[in-house]
């Protein structure tokens, strides 16, 4: 009889779902259990199995699938699931060694640090793929050293010592297989000490890691490679061959009925698994005399894996229709039995259940404080985790309760810090993280727990915000920097920051909404304009209307002709006022002796002061009517003006600047600070072809009166009492006309004519100017003269977007009463109505109808797209874009396009219609229609 006949005798009657073998060591059962949970993924098992491992506790199983599928199994068959699935379609290795876990995944390598063995969501992985180099197959772990195959026939050696840092991995070596013509390789294993055992489709080869061959077999091996202690058992179609480990000699071999795809080795070391490469069918062989035992029908398709608990896993197949299905097999054998006897076992099996009582009373009086997974029995029992089943079922029970316990005690600690005001986001992330991990009851108790602290957080952020509002409101100021000063707002502030990242949010819009309500009433109130009886307050600044002094006309005598009558030289003489009027004497003859005219006779000495007394007065030059809308950016703009003015005139001298684009306005600032405080407003025009004559006076022939000398505006404009002189362009005057005005725009205040003449300006003159920004292209910088002796006021467009995301309506005020919808509103309904809309800042209770909303969101759209043209008219005129951008997009053109919404359905269209037959060049109409695309697409 053969010897195997003698080791193993089958029982004749057995249940046909457990196979009994009797040997040396005692009966073996291998009995079919599928335990696995069922995969989410319904078509899970229409993709075959690439590789799988165990752990080395037996603990897990990591089955890899066609298209990069990763299940990770625990020893029960629960699924669970990887921290972070590596990209793949699919994955050729997995090694489990120690605490880490490999995978090959092409073209990665893939290494997790199982940092807490039991718990998969604190593994840390890397992921590694460089130039040139691109994991293929092959893979194997021993030690400190990780050897894997690479694309182009070559296998690299790396130390994983220093773990996977920013610095690199250490490459301890690295070498091309091709000279041992090995195949495509399907397997790498570390043999022994500084050797690389490759198998592949073609041969058996062995490396030193220095890349030396050292032996080549013509085995096809395959995967099909079992290393150990002092031999090496490889498998090529049906057969197996066991050398020694340097492979030079043949030491047994021996023919299954198996075509072996993989091998494993039970935990024993006496029974070796064989998966075959085309059936459903498993082989059992004896290791000691390599004998073949048993074919297992109906499971052992491709791949096999021993557990170190004496589980077997490997894989099935089966047609349906059209379609093959895999799915994975388990079986439960008593392999452990061969390990630990019986009686040793009970001895494990009856400490664990006397510590597991044990703990059962501990975790009854314990404590809150105390963290249950620190108590001696349960840390006893986790040490005692041997590879047996029921051992891991009595550990597993403690686990349970375990978990029982710090459940309890994590709601009780968290209801406990509600109370106390102390919950913050990291007490809602646990329980976030909790409630995914938990179902049925606990679920339920975890809902309602998350609840009561989601009402904690919004109860006492309202808490906060009622101090805050009652804080700010106290406060007079528009910058929010002041309102961040308050106690109330850092205590808020202090809070928010404990708050989860979405509450937190929501929290921060609103206090910023709190903030934005204070400021949004401030604007209201403080930036209006207020008459008096004899002053108009711009804001917080206040000026006096002008009382009208008028200038005092002068009376002087003109020599109109000289006659020769009875030999004797007369003179023809009138008076004249300095207005140009003519009158005659009509009570004395108007003939004079020439000799008299250096001592004027007494009767024309008492006409002329007669005249002068009349008190004749040039008439009052009334300033323009000038209709404007009073929003805060104006009013802060005139406020501003208004200060400076105020400056000029009680220390008699400069000039105050207004700086801007074209069409922001700087002329019409002008003209309402004129026409409120009834002064009389004078511009004058300034180029680079300026003359003398255009700013002192010019020579006139009138045929009656002869030449007579005719003064300019601005001359007359100096000695008009209260007048506003307005040099438009002023930095556009030639550099030889800046010397007059030195003196004008100085402490002195006067301009010198040509004739030597010194006009004085009158005290109560105030002297404007205007330019564009100095760094556009085309404008001249402002000369230095001039900058030393002026104040310049930046004046820009209305504000509409600011770095909060608040977009202002500034602009919109001034357009609302071209809107047929809006005209109606008054300016408080309008502000509020924006904000309520456009920004969500609700501060009184509107109810907003679709017609006033629909003609809003079409003022909004007209503003976004103003705004955009502006920033890119205002980057390539200051050389920051390239695109040419000449048009500027003014308010006037804002109005104009305003008075047009009512007709027009679509606002890009409407503002195209009539902005771009203003520009000129066919790029930047490109340009601009793109730039009114995207401001589009962005649009709410």
């Amino acid at each position: 009889m053969r010897f195997l006949e003698k080791l193993l005798g089958r029982k004749g009657k057995e249940e046909k779902s457990t196979l009994r073998l009797t040997t040396s060591k005692g009966e073996l059962t291998l009995k079919p259990e599928d335990f696995f949970e069922k995969d989410p993924d319904a078509r899970i098992e229409e993709f075959w199995v690439d590789a799988m491992d165990v752990s080395e506790d037996g603990y897990w199983i990591l089955v890899g699938r066609r298209h990069g599928v990763l299940q990770l199994y625990d020893w029960r068959g629960r699924i669970h699931r990887l921290p972070s699935r590596p990209p793949a379609q699919v994955i050729t290795d997995i090694v489990f060694r120690g605490k880490y876990l490999a995978l090959i995944t092409p073209p990665y390598l893939v290494v997790y640090f199982l940092e807490d063995p039991r718990n998969p969501q604190t593994w840390k992985s890397f992921r590694t793929t460089q130039e040139g180099i691109r994991a293929s197959v092959g893979l194997d772990l021993q030690g400190n050293l990780l050897a894997y195959g690479v694309v182009g026939e070559r296998v690299y050696v790396i130390d994983i010592s220093g773990g996977f840092g920013s610095e690199g991995l250490d490459f301890r070596s690295t070498f091309s297989y091709s000279e041992a013509q090995i195949g495509e390789l399907r397997c790498l294993r570390l043999i022994g000490s500084g050797r690389v055992l490759l198998s592949g489709t073609k041969g058996v080869a062995l490396y030193d890691l220095g890349g030396k061959l050292l032996k080549r077999l013509d085995h096809a091996a395959g995967r099909a490679v079992l290393p150990l202690r002092d031999r090496l058992i490889l498998a090529e179609g049906n057969n197996l061959f066991v050398y020694d480990l340097q492979l030079e000699e043949s030491l047994q071999s021996t023919t299954t009925p198996i075509n072996i795809s993989q091998i494993d080795l039970s935990p024993d070391g006496e029974f070796m698994f064989l998966a075959d490469t085309e059936e459903n069918r498993m082989g059992l062989v004896y290791l000691p005399n390599l004998e073949f035992v048993y074919s297992f029908e109906g499971f052992g398709y491709s791949v096999v894996r021993v557990s170190s608990d004496g589980t077997v896993y490997t894989c099935t197949y089966t047609d349906q229709e059209d379609k093959r299905f895999y799915s994975l097999r388990s079986i439960i054998t008593n392999l452990t039995d061969l390990l630990y006897n019986k009686d040793r076992q009970s001895q494990i099996i009856k400490r664990a259940e006397e510590e597991l009582k044990a703990l059962k009373s501990k975790l009854k009086k314990a404590g809150n404080s105390s963290d249950p997974q620190e108590l001696e029995e349960y840390r006893r029992l986790i040490s005692m985790d041997a590879p047996i089943r029921r051992l891991r079922e009595i550990i597993l029970d403690a686990q349970h309760l375990i978990e029982e316990a710090r459940f309890d005690t994590f709601v009780r600690n968290l209801e406990e810090r509600i109370r106390q005001g102390k919950a913050d986001a990291g007490d809602l992330r646990d329980l976030e993280t909790k409630l995914k991990l938990e179902e049925g009851e606990k679920a339920q108790r975890l809902k309602a727990l998350k609840e009561s602290l989601e009402a904690y957080f919004q109860r006492t952020m309202q808490e906060h915000l009622e101090k805050v509002r009652g804080a700010v409101n106290e406060v007079e100021s528009a910058d929010l920097r002041d309102f961040e000063a308050l106690e109330e707002v850092k205590k808020a502030r202090e809070f928010i920051n404990k708050l989860p990242s979405l509450i937190s949010q929501q929290a921060q819009a609103q206090l910023l909404k709190v903030f934005h309500e204070k400021i949004l009433q401030d604007r209201l109130s403080r930036y209006r304009i207020r008459f008096e009886d004899s002053r108009v307050v711009f804001g917080s600044e206040v000026f006096p209307k002008f009382s009208g002094e008028r200038k005092r006309l002068k009376w002087r005598i003109k020599v109109e002709e000289r006659l020769l009558l009875q030999d004797k030289m007369f003179a023809k003489i009138a008076f004249e006022r300095e207005d140009g009027i003519l009158i005659e004497p009509k009570r004395y003859p108007n003939l004079v002796p020439h000799e008299e005219l250096k001592a004027l006779p007494l009767w024309v000495k008492r006409y002329l002061r007669h005249l002068n007394g009349l008190f004749y007065h040039e008439p009052h030059r009334l300033p323009l009517f000038v209709s404007y809308e009073e929003t805060p950016w104006f009013v802060r703009n005139l406020e501003r003006f208004t200060s400076l003015i105020k400056e000029q005139l009680m220390y008699s001298e400069g000039i105050l600047i207004l700086e801007g684009d074209a069409g922001v306005g700087k002329n019409f600032l002008v003209e309402v600070f004129s026409a409120l405080t009834n002064r009389p407003l004078y511009i004058i025009p300034c180029n680079s072809k300026m003359e003398k004559e255009d700013i002192t006076f010019v020579y006139e022939f009138d045929p009656k009166r002869g030449t007579k000398r005719v003064y300019s505006d601005l001359v007359k404009a100096l000695q008009t009492p209260g007048a506003v002189i307005y040099f438009d362009e002023i930095n556009t005057l030639p550099p030889g006309m800046v010397k007059l005005f030195n003196p004008l725009f100085d402490y002195r205040r006067y301009l010198t004519l040509p004739t030597g003449e010194v006009i004085k300006a009158h005290r109560e003159v105030v002297l404007v100017g205007g330019m564009n920004p100095q760094n556009y292209l085309g404008v001249s910088e402002l000369p230095q003269d001039i900058k030393s002796r002026a104040d310049i006021i930046f004046v820009d467009y209305p504000p509409f977007e600011d770095e909060k995301g608040i977009y202002h309506p500034d602009e919109a005020i001034i357009l609302k009463d071209h809107v047929r919808g809006l005209s109606h509103l008054s300016l408080e309904e309008f502000v509020y109505l924006w904000h309520s809309v456009v920004n969500g800042i609700k501060t009184t209770p509107l109810e907003v109808q679709e017609a006033l909303e629909e003609s809003l969101w079409k003022v909004f759209e007209l503003l976004k797209i103003a705004n955009a043209i502006r920033k890119a008219y205002r980057a390539y005129q200051t050389q920051q874009s390239e695109e040419p951008v000449d048009f500027v997009f003014s308010i006037r053109d804002t109005i104009r396009c305003a008075r047009r919404l009512d007709k027009h359905k679509n606002v890009k269209g409407l503002v195209l219609d009539t902005i771009l037959p203003k520009v000129g060049s066919p790029l930047e109409k490109e340009i601009i229609k793109s730039l009114v695309e995207r401001v589009l697409e962005t649009n709410h």
